[in-house]
């Protein structure tokens, strides 16, 4: 398959010409079982995409012997610890990471979690706040190893307004993004990576504040439908901020190997990515999303942001090779 058969298969993507032809860092994948990571590596060539960072719950040796240097990985923070209040053993296995060789620690905080950590660890998460001082040794672990810290904070504002309620089980998404923000401003020489544009692409505004503050703060724009159904409301401000926070922002797609319960592969890759190179590099508008958006209705279009040639660059690689190396 190449693109154009993608595009091919793929309503209204046909006629769309992409410009940019660099190579590409997908700096947030997720990958499980071998097999359908070797399919997603092949497939993943065929839109240049040449590094990757992936996020691994098996040893990352595993798809380095298979895959030489083309992943930069990160681990998931062992966050049954945490909902214990073994901070000792959040610490010490911190400290493995770093010395199995990991550059990256990932937390996982979606509201959704409160529920996870409720079900599988009969944990007490009444009050439950991250930026909690008792946890900062945590994150001063962190900084101290000079690990990276990949950070998904909160979700769309349309699920808090539908899946998340009521609001004192879950919480807002203000007390969320503040909670993050404070470990952030605790951390200076932390790098910290906000997943999901740090779950603010509806407000570019605040997300700039944080950029100004905070020279140690990046995003990536992992998660098509979120991205591209709240950056088509307002594709010139998008584009503006696009251009003005160049330096901080990398391109990340969150496919997960072997994820065949949304759409079959190769579909489940393939219609990602074309979604998220159409709104970056091209000015279409009212474009279906082909991916189904459920909790909009089925109506996201894709209205595109065009980005300059210079910015593309930054974004889909010169980025993530100079915070990843």
């Amino acid at each position: 398959m190449t693109i154009q058969d993608d595009k091919n298969n793929t309503d209204g993507f046909k006629d769309l010409t992409f410009k940019y032809e660099g190579p590409k860092w997908d700096a947030h994948v997720h990958l499980y079982k071998l097999d359908d990571v070797r399919e997603f590596v092949k497939y993943s060539q065929g839109y240049n995409v040449q590094k990757m960072t992936a996020i691994v719950r098996e040893d990352w040796k595993t798809y380095e012997k298979e895959f030489p240097e083309r992943f930069v990985f990160a681990r998931f923070i062992m966050s049954q610890d945490l909902f214990k209040g073994d901070i000792k053993a959040v610490v010490n296995d911190l400290q493995e990471m770093h010395d199995s060789g990991y550059p990256i620690a990932k937390f996982w905080y979606a509201p959704r979690w409160r529920k996870y950590v409720d079900e599988k660890y009969q944990a007490n998460i009444e009050g439950f706040r991250i930026d909690n001082l008792d946890l900062d040794p945590i994150f001063s672990k962190i900084e101290d190893l000079g690990l990276t810290l990949l950070f998904h904070i909160s979700d769309p504002d349309i699920f808090y307004d539908t899946k998340y309620q009521p609001t004192s089980y879950y919480g807002t998404k203000n007390q969320h993004l503040e909670e993050f923000e404070n470990i952030v401003s605790r951390h200076p020489n932390m790098k910290v990576i906000g997943a999901h544009m740090s779950g603010q692409p509806e407000h570019l505004n605040d997300l700039g504040k944080w950029f100004e503050k905070y020279p140690n703060f990046y995003v990536d724009t992992s998660s098509a439908k979120w991205m591209v159904r709240e950056f088509s409301y307002d594709p010139d401000g998008t584009t503006e901020f696009f251009v003005k926070y160049q330096d901080r922002i990398m391109f990340g797609t969150d496919i997960v190997t072997g994820r065949a319960d949304r759409e079959p592969i190769p579909g489940y890759y393939y219609k990602r990515y074309l979604s998220l190179l159409a709104l970056l590099e091209t000015d279409v508008r009212d474009l279906p999303l082909p991916v189904e958006d459920p909790e909009n209705n089925n109506k996201t279009v894709i209205n595109g942001l065009d980005l300059p040639m210079n910015v593309l660059r930054k974004i889909y690689w010169e980025n993530a090779k100079q915070l990843f190396g």
